[in-house]
């Protein structure tokens, strides 16, 4: 059991070596001090004044807030390093933030109710974090987008270098305009939700995955290209966007899922490429104007029906799509099965589908050799097609 005099000694080193928000502002910024090592870390007003008692009252920081690099307390000076933890929460009235190149940390929830915050600048020998076009990234130990003000406007070029655009990143923010550089590979959920003034986009083409509600309730966009770099459009990533009228999707798109463009009441043609084989349930439910549809893909599409994500519900004209012969050359073109195997040959830059007696199918993917041998699974009835080349064979494993 440890003593009345280590009790007391053990309380006096943690009050002399930290200090509590509450008790240390210098020249209107809250800070906590760490006196064993000299730094210091930007913090909330805390006890009577605490934002989660009354943050819609007494702004925490107002307008124009420049942190120094070095604070002096009671006569001694702080190197300022970061942030605490919801640092500048409650903050409702704060317009623009400079950081110095000594801050290298942030703690959880420092932007939190920050809503009319623009504007970033952090000074360029900062080693781990700077903006770009607005936007604040972290390039230590990798380089990714760490944060987006939430009162950001205007165009924005995200930084070619970062690969993924984290979920949520650009939700209800003003941003009229986004290019998303050749770097990114994946747009993940909800990263332009509701963004209500965004009018054009520009995706890489090496963006593989669109994720769920990335671009919903876009109410401002009114049309977008997919490049063929994508692969998957996830459950509603354009939903609710009630004026996007045109959407091209490129050869390379293999799965619509589930409600993708559902609600996009003025969407009026939609091509289907040969490389998409799924389209989920309800992807274009209620797309009351979707009217033509011209389909390059081995999908039964057919007016009036529910099947393939109701594309062609409202549909009154449905154009099929084939390759020509000119870009298929079928005269030499040849498949056979052997135990395991499908055997394709003069098939180079063609495009390869092989579809099961149920109509899945069980391979897609361009040929680029000349001849190509694709292992089965399962013994049975299997149809192969090349642009207009087509071939039943059966697999015995």
């Amino acid at each position: 059991m440890k003593s009345k005099k280590t009790i007391t000694f053990l309380l006096f080193i943690l009050f002399t070596t930290k200090i509590l928000a509450s008790d240390t502002a210098v020249d209107g910024i809250y800070y906590n001090f760490d006196k064993s090592n000299s730094t210091a870390k930007v913090t909330y007003k805390g006890a009577e004044d605490d934002w989660m008692y009354d943050y819609t009252g007494e702004e925490q920081y107002t307008g124009n807030l420049v942190i120094p690099s070095h604070v002096t307390f009671e006569g001694k000076e702080y190197t300022v390093v970061g942030f605490d933890d919801e640092a500048l929460i409650g903050s409702k009235l704060l317009e623009t933030l400079t950081i110095p190149a000594t801050v290298t940390s942030f703690g959880n929830y420092v932007f939190t109710y920050c809503n009319s915050l623009h504007t970033i600048i952090i000074d360029q020998n900062n080693p781990i974090f700077f903006t770009h076009s607005g936007v604040m990234y972290r390039k230590s130990p990798s380089l990714e987008l760490f944060f987006v003000p939430r009162a950001i406007k205007g165009n924005i070029e995200i930084y070619n270098g970062i690969t993924t655009i984290p979920s949520s990143a650009f939700q209800y923010t003003k941003i009229s305009g986004v290019t998303i550089p050749t770097s990114v590979s994946l747009i993940k959920d909800g990263a332009f939700n509701n963004c209500t003034q965004l009018q054009n986009v520009t995706i890489g083409n090496n963006v593989t995955n669109i994720g769920k509600e990335a671009f919903s309730q876009c109410s401002s966009l009114r049309e977008i290209e997919i490049p063929s770099s994508v692969k998957t459009i996830e459950a509603s990533a354009f939903s609710s966007n009630s004026y996007l009228s045109k959407v091209k999707l490129n050869e390379g798109l293999e799965t619509i899922k589930p409600y993708a463009f559902s609600y996009c009441y003025s969407l009026s043609s939609i091509y289907l490429p040969s490389t998409l084989n799924l389209i989920e349930d309800k992807a274009f439910w209620e797309c009351t104007s979707l009217k033509k549809i011209t389909n390059a893909s081995d999908l039964n599409i057919e007016i009036g029906s529910t099947t393939n994500g109701y594309v062609a519900y409202y549909a009154t004209e449905i154009i099929e799509q084939t390759l020509s012969l000119e870009k298929t050359n079928t005269d030499n073109l040849n498949a056979f099965s052997t135990r395991e195997n499908i055997v394709i040959s003069n098939a180079k830059d063609q495009y390869i589908n092989i579809y099961n007696v149920l109509g899945e199918c069980v391979y897609s993917q361009a040929c680029a050799t000349n001849s190509i041998q694709i292992p089965i699974s399962k013994t049975g009835i299997y149809i192969v097609k090349i642009g207009l080349f087509s071939k039943k064979l059966i697999v015995r494993n």
